[in-house]
């Protein structure tokens, strides 16, 4: 059944094929994960409130030029907001994530997280981290939570309070997020990590 398209003034006009429906709670979970409120998602994206709530609960169609929006504004691309038809159908999914079909986030600074856990929706947040060579966090950043990882392959420079820590492949770490801290890849090879965080952060 196809949705009622918004009526906000705000809202761009045209509507995603129905066939394409967009997935609200994907786009509430990760907006939540950020810890950004509707306010300020509407700030960064200069889409109302109102409209922006009408997308998270489908009770709206969006454009594809608002859908841009929002996904720069969260991180992602495009294709995060759609179901794969045959995920959807299949009954797995709700637990297991197949290798050819994870989300990918990926940043302007050289870092791409594939999540590896089938949603952000619970308490642990799994990610595939890739750094390009000197790809970085920037500047130390702290929040609620605890993180842990593993470096799988390359090296890994990860910073916490005052001290820098240099960790190279079969290497792991765990820390307080709390602390600030900040991560990058100081090689010119690039860099693996599978990483943990708990609760979600994105």
């Amino acid at each position: 059944m196809s949705q009622p398209r918004n009526k906000d003034s705000n809202a761009p006009s045209g509507g995603v094929r129905d066939t394409h429906e967009i997935v609200g709670a994907r786009m509430r979970e990760l907006r939540k994960a950020k810890g950004m409120t509707l306010q300020q998602l509407a700030g960064t994206t200069e889409l109302s409130v109102g409209y922006l709530s009408q997308l998270e609960r489908e009770q709206a169609v969006p454009s594809i030029r608002a859908l841009n929006t929002i996904s720069r504004s969260l991180g992602v691309n495009i294709s995060w907001f759609f179901l794969d038809p045959e995920r959807r159908a299949d009954p797995e999914a709700t637990i297991i994530v197949r290798a050819a079909r994870r989300s990918a986030l990926r940043f302007e600074s050289g870092i791409r997280d594939e999540l590896l856990c089938p949603s952000l929706g619970g308490n642990l947040e799994m990610l595939l981290c890739t750094f390009e060579p000197g790809a970085s966090s920037g500047e130390l950043y702290a929040h609620d939570g605890e993180e842990a990882g593993y470096v799988s392959e390359g090296q890994l420079e990860l910073r916490i309070d005052d001290e820098t820590y240099l960790l190279n492949a079969g290497d792991s770490f765990h820390f307080d997020c709390k602390r600030p801290h900040g991560y990058g890849n100081p090689s010119d090879q690039r860099t693996v990590v599978v990483w943990s965080v708990t609760p979600p952060h994105y």
